[in-house]
């Protein structure tokens, strides 16, 4: 089997205690990351990410099968096989259950923009509207459509999943995303929200995570472990 990058392994630990850290995970959530150049992927076994040590970590093929490691994988593997499948530009697949952006996923109210950080889920945050886990290749193939090429997609009254082409970006997105939930369902409290337009929301993008900020972020998520 190919030789899995230390610096790989390091890194899902690092996001496994940032989003511990940050309220987006407690007993549930997972976290995979392609191995570069192969068909292979590493994931979080099926125990709370503030527990996951690099040798829990486990080695699936993107069929969903487990091909090292000696942990239970978790039930909703196959969502992971079928993400990293159906895109092969992303890296990485956060599974959260952060609490404001779940709200958003049992009513007919979309996430939509209204700061910065909101800029990234511009035109609303599709909802996988079947309330099932995720631990079958059709369930898995089924959000996958529903994301299409989106960050973020809600699952209807079961947490939220995030990808990116990095695991440091697929974090950052799980952190925004919660943020845009958290904003937006303040503004409501006050009044009626002002909305990004599409235009405001590609500015804010290209402003907001190129290379150098996305960097500055995971180094600031990483160093208050």
């Amino acid at each position: 089997m190919k030789k899995i990058p230390s610096r790989l392994k390091q890194d899902i630990i690092a996001a496994c205690r940032i989003l511990t850290r940050e309220g987006l995970v407690k007993g549930f959530g997972h976290v995979s990351a392609r191995v570069p150049d192969s068909d292979l992927f590493l994931l979080t076994p099926r125990i709370s990410l503030a527990l996951v040590k690099e040798q829990d970590l486990l080695v699936l093929n993107l069929k969903g099968e487990t091909v090292a490691g000696k942990r239970s994988a978790p039930f909703e593997a196959p969502l992971h096989a079928a993400l990293l499948a159906a895109r092969p530009e992303l890296q990485s697949v956060v599974r959260i259950h952060a609490r404001t952006a779940n709200f958003f996923s049992v009513t007919d109210r979309k996430i939509e923009p209204v700061h910065n950080h909101g800029s990234f889920f511009s035109g609303e945050v599709p909802v996988f509207p079947k309330t099932d886990l995720i631990s079958t290749p059709k369930l898995g193939g089924e959000v996958a459509a529903a994301l299409g090429k989106r960050p973020a997609i809600l699952l209807r009254g079961n947490g939220q999943v995030t990808v990116g082409r990095s695991i440091a970006e697929a974090v950052i997105m799980a952190i925004y995303l919660e943020e845009a939930a958290e904003m937006l369902y303040g503004a409501l409290q006050v009044g009626a929200p002002t909305f990004l337009s599409s235009d405001e929301s590609a500015l804010r993008k290209e402003e907001t995570l190129p290379p150098v900020d996305l960097e500055r972020a995971w180094n600031y998520y990483k160093s208050r472990r």
